[in-house]
């Protein structure tokens, strides 16, 4: 642990702490208490790996401001690019508007901004100030989405999956790893994520499409079809699915990602939700090409 000094005030400042426990506990403490989740589960079961990496300052033994990092890997336009998203920047209430997620973000940027092709992260309407001291800018973001018009009954080959069930949980794993692009900006080998996502917010709705050895996060509400992500071994076409596991109930279709065939989809700016920021002169790549990313890149 370094001890640095922010504002005449002295503070332990250590990173990647996941194997010591009792920071590991105070920084779960802290997540709880300002995001009402902590990453316990997530590290219990061996999801927590080192692409995800805590930032953080103690005061009295406890955590009380942290900046996180998550390395990604994406398929970008037909392109392998490095991405680093900042993300669970949080501060005490007790600790707030002494510079110290200032002194947290800066360290992170110069240790990063070399090591990727972008940095960039998703930002709520109440700190959308805070990001542009830092060099940033907001990127906007587009949704696809397209009425349907079907006779068809549910298929039989969709199963819901389990994921405490070790066959389901062990079949959906194998279909993550190494799975082909069904998005314009496909998030890669990043597991990690995924699973956080399927261990809590996305555990009830979970499916395998046994025909196309496909497996789908989804959810559906009224006559909506809320399509998170299509993860595939052997390249699937994202229609032949949608057709698949929808019936004559199902009247619209929204993704969580950018298809890579944009054909038949009515296109919207997002302006609602988290903000995407990207550090400038890094943006540019971003800028005008109506792009997501997938929602459940969101780290």
């Amino acid at each position: 642990m370094e001890l640095i000094e922010v504002n005449n005030t002295n503070y332990g400042f250590v990173k990647d702490f996941k194997y010591k426990p009792e920071i590991r506990a105070s920084f779960n403490d802290l997540t709880q208490a300002i995001f009402e989740f902590n990453f316990e589960n997530w590290y219990l079961n061996g999801y927590w790996n080192d692409n995800y990496i805590p930032y953080s300052l103690l005061h009295k033994k406890k955590v009380i401001s942290n900046v996180s990092v998550s390395k990604m890997e994406f398929i970008i336009a037909n392109e392998k690019k490095v991405g680093v998203q900042i993300g669970t920047v949080m501060t005490h209430k007790e600790y707030r508007h002494q510079g110290l997620s200032q002194f947290i973000m800066e360290h992170v940027i110069n240790e990063w901004k070399e090591q990727s092709d972008f940095v960039y992260l998703f930002a709520n309407d109440s700190v959308l100030d805070f990001y542009p001291k830092f060099d940033f800018e907001i990127i906007d973001e587009y949704q696809y989405s397209k009425q349907l018009n079907t006779s068809n009954t549910l298929n039989s080959s969709l199963k819901k999956l389990n994921i405490d069930v070790k066959f389901d949980r062990e079949l959906f794993l194998s279909i993550l790893n190494d799975t082909s692009p069904i998005a314009k900006v496909s998030m890669q080998n990043n597991t990690s994520l995924i699973m956080f996502y399927c261990s809590s917010y996305k555990k009830n709705s979970i499916y395998y499409l046994e025909k196309l050895n496909t497996a789908i996060i989804m959810d559906i509400k009224d006559n909506t079809l809320y399509l998170s992500d299509v993860f595939s071994k052997e390249p699937v076409q994202l229609n032949d699915v949608i057709q698949i596991i929808t019936n004559d109930t199902i009247k619209r279709v929204i993704l969580g990602f950018t298809p890579l065939d944009e054909a038949g989809y009515d296109r919207s700016l997002i302006k609602t939700g988290d903000t995407l920021f990207v550090m400038k002169g890094m943006a540019n790549y971003f800028k005008n090409n109506y792009w997501r990313f997938p929602v459940l890149s969101h780290a």
